[in-house]
């Protein structure tokens, strides 16, 4: 499951599942996938 429906685009550019983790998304406990929080600013 992904946090919204652009990542879940991104993770199939050619028709094909990739991983998310080459996408430098991180899964919640819950199985979601997700953008990384921005820490630095």
């Amino acid at each position: 499951m992904f946090d919204d429906a652009r990542l879940f685009d991104a993770h199939r550019p050619k028709g094909a599942c990739t991983d998310p983790r080459g996408l430098d998304l991180v899964q919640t406990k819950n199985g979601i996938w997700l953008r990384p929080l921005d820490l630095a600013g």
